[in-house]
């Protein structure tokens, strides 16, 4: 399937984190990456804390438990001792929690999937009609940014990579038929699963099929 040119897709926002180009707004400082930074944090912790896959749940909680408390007694101790050492590790943690909370991108779709896409997008250009002419399908596919960018030919490749068949002749209505499309039949046998071959008689693993009964002599 062509691929398409850079500066005509469609990039998606990235969640939560503001709109525009991904590469710009997952660098951008936002309170929301940090908060969302902070709180998978947390979740991490408490995850370990409460040692949920652990052989040995109780001891562990116990004994985990008692290191968290014992370093939080430490850090206020610290704390108070020298007060500087509270800007450093409150930075140390918010850099930890932004890199933490880095928005992850998605995953691009499979080939298989960008097929199935183009055969959905035809199915709804046919709604309940027995078929749609190619040229209507050209010029709603072109009216997309995606693939503006491609012509009728690139076009019919990617309708012929996608396994759907461009009649010569169909007929969409009682005043409009006489040109070349595409039918639903066929939009329909592309989206439905293919049906699974059963034996019509049940044979055991390592026998052979019965033969006709052969009367004694």
């Amino acid at each position: 399937m062509a691929e398409p040119e850079a500066d005509t897709i469609e990039l998606p926002p990235v969640p939560e984190f503001g709109n525009g180009r991904p590469r710009w707004a997952a660098h951008r400082i936002h309170p929301r990456r940090l908060a969302h930074g902070h709180l998978a944090q947390w979740a991490r912790l408490r995850a370990w804390t409460v040692a949920t896959d652990h052989p040995a749940r109780g001891a562990a909680v116990s004994r985990r438990i008692a290191g968290l408390s014992a370093a939080a007694l430490l850090a206020w101790r610290t704390g108070h001792q020298q007060p500087q050492l509270l800007t450093i590790a409150a930075s140390a943690y918010a850099v930890s929690a932004w890199r933490a909370g880095r928005p992850v991108p998605p995953t691009p779709p499979t080939e298989e999937e960008l097929r199935r896409r183009v055969v959905l997008g035809v199915q709804q250009l046919l709604a309940d009609n027995p078929a749609v002419f190619v040229r209507d399908v050209y010029d709603a596919l072109q009216a997309r940014p995606a693939a503006a960018h491609l012509d009728d030919a690139r076009l019919r490749a990617v309708l012929v990579q996608c396994g759907i068949t461009v009649h010569r002749s169909v007929r969409v209505s009682a005043d409009k038929t006489g040109r070349s499309g595409i039918k639903s039949a066929d939009i329909e046998a592309l989206l439905s699963p293919a049906p699974v071959d059963t034996p019509s008689d049940a044979v055991d693993a390592g026998q052979q099929p019965a033969e006709e009964a052969v009367d004694p002599a």
